[in-house]
């Protein structure tokens, strides 16, 4: 199974590191985000991994338990026009991706922010191109690749993709959001065919939307407005190796129930549809002019094949009046490059006919 699924820290924000990898481990997970750790969203900050000796034994927690650390979550985006905030944000940052690289993990995840005032959205996206691109190569020295996501400043998959594709690194990749996707009118159905193969990860969540279109409120996976049926099948398309991350902010989700009663539910519904076999299309129609013996009556068949050998004669004909003639059981003869199904048919109606002259005869 190419896909799997995972859940990030923001739907169990009362759970500790420990916690977060045994049940993961329990409810049959393969993989896990750290956005959160004990209310610390800036992950270097965090209690439980200032030193290398904590950073180990949380790689080994995961190690022991079967369970991937697949993304870190860095709160910081490059959309202020003040170059000191930006170059803050910079700093913070990579800090993150030096967490990542001693924790294992291969992705950080990043926010695309919003435009500043009523400023252009492409002058705010453009404005990020160069922070993305230098933090892409460092973030490729050291083995882990940055995903850039929509955000509710622009939830639009073509800002995502304006980023991917200026930076034009592959230390830069996408993840997509599609609640926040629907917010401004976008289905999977469109975002994932733009995005394509640069997709490596799917903040998969699910929301009731207004008549408008306006996001109404969280909902369990399967109950709202996201198509995860469409999603899965575009993204089996495209080969997707990566990660269904179940990821909604719980201190928001009212109308879901808390992660041990959610998580699991979630987690059966996306894989009834991952492990859900299509029967595979062909454009093959059968000749319609074919003759189809099986269905035709062994009376017609035989009539016709005892034609067929009166009016061809040689061979088999001549074999037919040898069997009239005297007596014994007619073999199959296959001539060279003959159907022996035909040859056995020739000689049934061979048999027949001279049963037929024996019973006049006598």
């Amino acid at each position: 199974m190419a896909i799997k699924i995972g859940f990030s820290t923001s739907v169990c924000p009362d759970w500790d590191i420990h916690a977060i990898v045994e049940h993961a481990n329990e409810m049959g997970f393969y993989g896990v985000e750290l956005g959160t750790v004990r209310d610390e969203m800036h992950l270097p900050a965090a209690e439980d991994l200032q030193s290398d000796k904590d950073i180990d034994a949380v790689r080994k927690l995961f190690e022991d338990n079967s369970v991937e650390l697949v993304s870190l979550v860095s709160i910081y985006a490059f959309d202020a026009k003040e170059p000191h905030i930006r170059r803050r944000s910079f700093e913070r940052t990579v800090e993150n991706i030096e967490l990542a690289e001693k924790l294992g993990c291969r992705l950080v995840r990043l926010p695309l922010g919003a435009p500043v005032g009523r400023e252009p959205v492409e002058q705010c996206l453009a404005r990020q191109v160069p922070h993305l691109s230098e933090l892409a190569r460092i973030a490729s020295r050291k083995k882990v690749t940055l995903l850039a996501t929509n955000s509710p400043g622009f939830p639009s998959s073509r800002a995502v993709w304006f980023e991917v594709d200026g930076v034009s690194h592959p230390g830069l990749r996408a993840a997509w959001n599609p609640v926040l996707g629907m917010s401004c009118g976008e289905a999977s159905t469109v975002a994932v065919p733009r995005l394509g193969a640069r997709i490596r990860q799917i903040q998969a969540a699910d929301a009731s939307f207004n008549p408008d279109g306006r996001f109404v409120a969280y909902q369990p996976i399967g109950s709202g407005a996201i198509n995860y049926d469409k999603t899965i099948d575009l993204l089996k398309g495209l080969l997707f190796d990566g990660y269904l991350m179940l990821d909604w902010p719980q201190v928001r989700a009212e109308n879901i129930p808390g992660p041990q009663e959610a998580l699991p539910a979630a987690l059966n519904h996306l894989l009834e549809r991952i492990k859900l076999v299509e029967p595979e299309l062909t454009a093959y129609k059968k000749d319609k002019n074919a003759p189809n013996y099986a269905a035709a009556k062994p009376a017609f068949v035989q009539r016709q094949v005892a034609k067929a050998a009166v009016a061809e004669g040689g061979d088999d004909a001549a074999e037919a009046g040898e069997a009239d003639a005297g007596g014994g059981d007619v073999k199959p003869r296959v001539a060279k490059g003959g159907d022996p199904k035909i040859a056995a048919l020739v000689a049934e109606a061979v048999r027949k006919v001279r049963a037929a002259r024996a019973a006049r005869g006598g």
